[in-house]
């Protein structure tokens, strides 16, 4: 089920909400899009690509940290809110950390028992 929204993109349900347990990381195929879905420590579900910007790694199968997912392949962790590296920018040289780049995030929220994430 979709819900357009004027001036294109549209809300799509996903999900059933009680699929995603606490501080878990969901992956989802959607509309030519491979999502993440995660339920971050306030139970505040958040959605962004599967794909580590790094090397194109499986986001799914990392795990949530602090509202970050942590990368399974070399533990480049992206903040599930702002899509920002944190992990290791905070400890590269400026013009290393600026060349990170940042995760995709999809707005993301709950209606009805089901996880909605709109894609543009």
């Amino acid at each position: 089920m979709t819900k357009s929204v004027e001036g294109g993109g549209s809300w799509i349900r996903v999900l059933r909400s009680a699929e995603l347990g606490p501080l878990c990381l969901c992956k989802a195929v959607v509309a030519d899009s491979t999502l993440l879905l995660a339920r971050l420590r306030s139970g505040e579900v958040a959605a962004a690509s599967n794909v580590c910007p790094h090397e194109s790694e499986d986001l799914s199968g990392g795990r949530v940290y602090m509202d970050s997912v942590d990368c399974p392949r070399h533990h480049y962790v992206y903040d599930l809110k702002t899509g920002i590296n944190r992990y290791p920018r905070s400890v590269f040289p400026d013009d290393l950390a600026k060349q990170i780049a940042p995760l995709p995030i999809y707005p993301a929220r709950e209606e009805g028992g089901w996880i909605w994430v709109y894609l543009p």
